[in-house]
């Protein structure tokens, strides 16, 4: 099969058994992952995303340190909200704030029937259910009825990122009937030797509540991140679910979710900007299983250098789900003759009277646009420079909270200006 185990994975499965945990419906999700089997080359999820670089790791857990030895203060990003942080793989306590009409558990003290709701997935892979199986690090987060949590949840994750080093999390959120909450989830992980993130957050939307959510990758230069987020939204509530894969070697992240109740609405973004030979692979999975729903994606790519991206997106609508309607837009900007990026958004439509429609699109700056800005008397790499960032800066904009999105949009205008297009327009001059 597809997934089945080759001969040079069997170390690697070795490594990756002597990580998982001794709880049952860990033991449970890695069984489920032996039966998947490892992604291989010919697998048409990873045809364009290699594991080479990740199947020669040497995988282990990450030494334990407390999180008070590192400066996490000033790896923070710099708004009022709760945080939460997580150092190496584990859950500080000490170093989190305490969250009023929120109750706060690690994963590691969880009941039965709260372990059952981090068991389930809407559209698992190998990844889903390793992450599952090795996490160590992890709360669940429950927001009661009629409740709004005044300021952002902020998961903090930072990772020493040695070589071969694994930090496994799992999150799990429930809000409540009418409830309102803001997740923003950040992972760093410091310039040494590359280790390994694997990350998991599942959300359960009450009727009537609201969920916003922000996730933000700045791995090192070596680290390899593979995500997957999971939600389900009720009736008549919405949800919003944001990734901004900024640094890393490769990152591959999917957003899942499901509009179980009539009247719900779900928003999913993305946005990638793979450089060198880095890859950068962004997953949607949309079902829509109750009528009168609404989606809206939107997912863009700017492949730099020699690096590879890749977006893949289905919305998947189900016979009893009338009056669906359903838009995913893909756009993505090379910058590079060697850099690459592929796109492959999918409609499955089993029911009647919906409105559907996916729209991608691949290419360079436009030539036109930069000598009318420079006919203006912009420079042209100014020019190259601002076209660049509003086409980024799309994405950005999604973002709820404003001094997030204003890091994110500070962060492009450091990375263009750092980074100059090797396309460049036809002919000319540079002034």
């Amino acid at each position: 099969m597809g997934g089945s185990l080759v001969k040079n994975d069997v170390a690697l499965m070795k490594d990756l058994e002597s990580m998982v945990q001794s709880v049952h419906w860990q033991q449970q999700q890695w069984e489920k992952m032996i039966g998947v089997g490892l992604p291989a080359n010919k697998d048409e999820a990873w045809k364009y995303t290699s594991l080479s670089d990740f199947k020669q790791q040497p995988l282990h857990y990450a030494a334990f340190q407390p999180a008070e030895n590192i400066s996490y203060d000033s790896l923070s990003l710099n708004f009022d909200g709760y945080r939460l942080v997580f150092f190496d793989g584990l859950y500080s306590v000490r170093c989190s704030d305490w969250i009023p009409n929120a109750i706060i558990t690690p994963i590691d003290k969880l009941s039965g029937l709260d372990i059952d709701a981090l068991s389930k997935s809407i559209q698992p892979d190998a990844f889903t259910y390793l992450t599952d199986a090795t996490a160590t690090g992890g709360v669940l987060i429950e927001v009661k009825p009629d409740t709004v949590i005044d300021k952002p949840i902020y998961l903090l994750h930072i990772s020493s990122g040695m070589k071969g080093e694994v930090c496994s999390y799992r999150h799990h959120v429930e809000l409540g009937r009418l409830s309102q909450c803001e997740v923003i989830e950040h992972h760093i992980s410091l310039d040494q030797g590359g280790g390994v993130t694997l990350s998991r957050l599942s959300a359960d939307v009450g009727k009537g509540a609201h969920f916003y959510h922000t996730k933000l990758l700045e791995e090192s230069p070596r680290q390899h991140h593979f995500g997957h987020n999971d939600i389900i939204v009720d009736r008549d509530a919405s949800a919003q679910s944001n990734c901004f894969m900024l640094s890393g070697l490769l990152c591959r992240h999917q957003t899942s979710s499901l509009l179980q109740g009539e009247n719900g609405f779900v928003e999913m973004n993305s946005l990638a900007m793979p450089d060198h030979q880095q890859t950068f692979d962004s997953r949607t999975y949309l079902r829509h299983r109750a009528a009168h729903c609404h989606s809206e994606q939107l997912h863009k790519t700017i492949a730099r250098g020699a690096s590879n991206g890749v977006f893949d997106g289905m919305i998947y609508v189900e016979p009893r789900a009338l009056k669906t309607d359903g838009q995913m837009d893909s756009h993505n900007l090379l910058l590079s003759e060697a850099a690459q990026v592929n796109c492959k958004p999918q409609l499955e439509i089993y029911a009647d009277d919906v409105k559907c429609s996916h729209g991608a699109t691949t290419g360079q700056l436009d030539s036109n646009q930069i000598e009318y800005m420079r006919s203006r008397g912009i420079k042209k790499v100014k020019a190259e420079q601002m076209i660049i960032f509003a086409f980024a800066a799309e994405a950005a904009f999604k973002i709820r909270h404003p001094l997030v999105q204003q890091y994110v949009c500070d962060k492009l205008e450091l990375t263009l200006s750092q980074h100059a297009p090797q396309y460049g327009s036809q002919g000319g001059r540079n002034d």
